[in-house]
Order: structure tokens, then sequence, then C-alpha cells
């Protein structure tokens, strides 16, 4: 998980973006040929604070104030998570898939990663406080969850050139891939002694594979429908629905899969003395043995992380300068909370426009961002903005970081 962070991490430095990216749409039909270059990646939380998770990942001293400050959000449902995509697509207007000149094709690359975990109170409070202060009493871990997912999607589709409308098919190149489940799981301990209950599943793939290891297979769908109508007043509007990332991962037959179910009683430790370990230790020490984690390898066949988004999208050229903005999405994990927003657009001139939007849901709580778009001769695109200012300005006050950045070159 700390590596997961980390990586996230140097994300956010190098060019992020947040939950969904906000496409301004140019309401001309597109004959000709395109490329779309993104970067969409972001992490939040709804308990842990940047503060925490810059000491965290990067090294330096967790004070107790800064623990405190972030037990002092811990609730019933405590999230962590965040996405990756770096995707280019390719639109040809002169290839006419089914011989009909109103379609044309898409060829698209993309890099996905995706991690979504979520910890119980007491869980994390037995984790950076250790037991002292829960003798006699017992601790509730249950339900407690992290998934990492990381796999490239080679596309193929067919989009409307008056539209933009798009149905793509991929195939989905697993690069490494873990989870890890807690059901019924408990600690209680004395001056004495620490007794678990112990159940959970998991799996993971070969941790020794490169970046791009091989590591499975599978298949996905991604539809983007745009529907077009008029308001009240007759002015133009656009609503674009997504569901992407319908399919499955065949993980390979190195996959180790886990689990447990046991109970046991241990003394003359306390949670301290696994949490104080060093490097050499931890390595010798057997954890699987000890919690009676029962292990084997073989082939897994997991979902891909289903998204489903619907947003109110601004039109470059609409009579109106200035539009409103909303949307919904959600991704078919048990960390992941509905996320809503709104907003405004305003466009100034014909080359250039802003928005601001504010947020809640997701992986984390209330955000605020703004975003800039940029035209150049009618030939180049450019976005670049936070959904996220609070996360990227604080660390005390921010849950999470996000910049976003995409590009369109008529060719």
């Amino acid at each position: 998980m700390k590596k997961l962070i980390l990586y996230f991490s140097f994300l956010a430095v190098f060019g992020l973006s947040a939950q969904e990216l906000n496409p301004v749409f140019e309401d001309t039909i597109f004959d000709g040929n395109r490329l779309n270059i993104s970067s969409f990646n972001y992490y939040a939380s709804n308990f842990t604070t940047n503060e925490f998770l810059d000491k965290f990942i990067f090294g330096g001293e967790i004070t107790t104030g800064i623990k405190d400050r972030v037990s002092g959000h811990l609730g019933r449902n405590n999230s962590i998570g965040g996405e990756a995509e770096q995707k280019f697509e390719h639109f040809n207007g002169d290839l006419f898939p089914f011989k009909k000149d109103k379609y044309g094709l898409i060829i698209s690359l993309s890099d996905n990663h995706l991690v979504s975990g979520n910890v119980s109170s007491d869980l994390f409070s037995a984790l950076f406080y250790g037991n002292a202060n829960s003798l006699n009493d017992t601790l509730d871990f249950g339900f407690s969850h992290i998934l990492y997912q990381h796999y490239l999607k080679l596309g193929v589709g067919v989009y409307d050139k008056s539209t933009l409308s798009s149905l793509t098919v991929s195939y989905a190149s697993g690069s490494r891939g873990f989870e890890g489940r807690l059901n019924n799981t408990w600690m209680n301990s004395t001056l004495d002694s620490i007794s678990f209950m112990f159940q959970g599943a998991g799996y993971r793939t070969d941790s020794s594979k490169g970046y791009w290891g091989f590591q499975g297979s599978g298949i996905a769908l991604d539809l983007n429908y745009n529907f077009q109508f008029d308001s009240r007043k007759g002015y133009n509007q656009l609503l674009n629905l997504k569901i992407s990332n319908v399919g499955l991962m065949a993980w390979n037959g190195n996959t180790y899969h886990y689990a447990v179910d046991s109970l046991n009683s241990y003394s003359g430790f306390n949670v301290n003395d696994f949490i104080n370990r060093g490097d050499a230790e931890a390595k010798v020490y057997n954890f699987n043995d000890t919690l009676g984690i029962n292990s084997r390898q073989g082939k897994r066949l997991s979902a891909l992380p289903i998204e489903f988004s619907i947003q109110k999208v601004p039109l470059k050229h609409s009579l109106q300068k200035l539009q409103y903005l909303a949307g919904f999405k959600t991704i078919l994990t048990a960390d992941y909370f509905p996320y809503f927003y709104g907003g405004l657009y305003y466009m100034p001139s014909p080359n250039f426009s802003a928005s601001t939007r504010v947020s809640y849901g997701g992986f984390g709580g209330i955000q605020w961002g703004l975003n800039l778009n940029l035209w150049l001769k009618n030939k180049v695109y450019f976005s670049l903005g936070s959904f996220d200012l609070i996360g990227l300005a604080s660390k005390k006050y921010g849950f999470g970081r996000s910049i976003n950045f995409s590009a369109n070159f008529n060719l």
C-alpha cells in the first residue's frame, strides 16, 4: 500500500487530473483526423490529510498531533484511493466503418491504474497507536479492504462524426494486481495475551515482474455517448454519458491466492512488537504461519473497475457566454462513494474559457476546482486545471491532490 501511494504522489507532482475530465464540446461535424492526449490521475481520502500522507510516504516524523488530526476524521467509512490514466486516441475520419461516411475509426492506447481502500477506525488506531490504550477491549478490523489493478488497454472503435459518440472494444494486458479483504476480524488484548479472530481472502500477482510485466489478459468495452437537446429558452445543450471498463481480467497461473478463517491466542507480546520490527526481522518472520493463512497458486478471473458517469458538457459555440456544469460518477467498488459536482463555465472570447466547480464524494469529501481552456487557430486545444485546489495548496487541510491536462491536435 505504501508503494502504491508513493506512485500516485509522484504522479501528483508531474501532472495529475481529477475525478473525470471535463471536456468542452465543439458542436461542428468533424470529418478530419485528430490526436487526443490526456493525463488523468488523482488520489483522495475522506480521513487522511496530505500532512500525514507526505510523512508516511517520503519520511519524517509522524507526530502525535498529526495522528490525532487524522483520528479526528475517522468514521464508519474511511476510504482512500485514486486513479491514473495516460491515454492516446486517434480519430480517423478518412476510414469508413460499415461503409458509411457518417462514421470514423478510433485507435486508442492507455495505461491505467486503480487503487481503492478502506480501513476501519480500530485498525488505524492499532497500527499507529498500538494496543496499549485498548487493553481488555475488543477492536473491530472487519471489512477493511485494499484493491490495486494496473493494466494497458489497446482499443479499436467507431465514432459518429456529428456527435463524437463512440463505442470501443479493447484488449487489456494485465501488469499487476492484488486485493485483500477482511470479514469478521477482531482483536482482544490483555496485559499478557492477545486473541485474534481473523477472516479474510485475497490475491496478488507475481511481484517480481516489471512495470509492464505481462501477467494477464482481458477485454473491455467503453461507451461514450453525447446527447444534444435544446433548453426552454432555445439554447443548445449537451449531456455526455460514459460507461467504461465493462469487462474481465484473467490473471495467469502464477497468481497467489490467500484465505484465512482462524481464532488464535498469543502471549508475551503486543502490537508494537510487530510495528517496530526492523526490515531484516520482518523478512524472516512468517506471518502466514502465525495467523493461519492458507495460500495456493493458480489462475484468477477478476472484474475490471466498471465506471459510469453522466455530465452536462459546455459548448464552445454556444450563444451563452455563461453556462452551468453538473455531473455524477461512480466506480463499482465498495470504497467509492457516488461523486457529484456542479459549477459554472465562462467563455469571454472565442479562444479562451474557464470553469469552476464544487464536488463531493468519490474517495474524498468536498473539493473545489478551477479549469482553463485554450484554442490556437482551431488546430490545437489545451486544457489545464485542478478539481482540488485546496489539496494542492494545503497539507494540513487537504485530503488529496489533483491536476488535469489534455490536448487535442487537428491533423
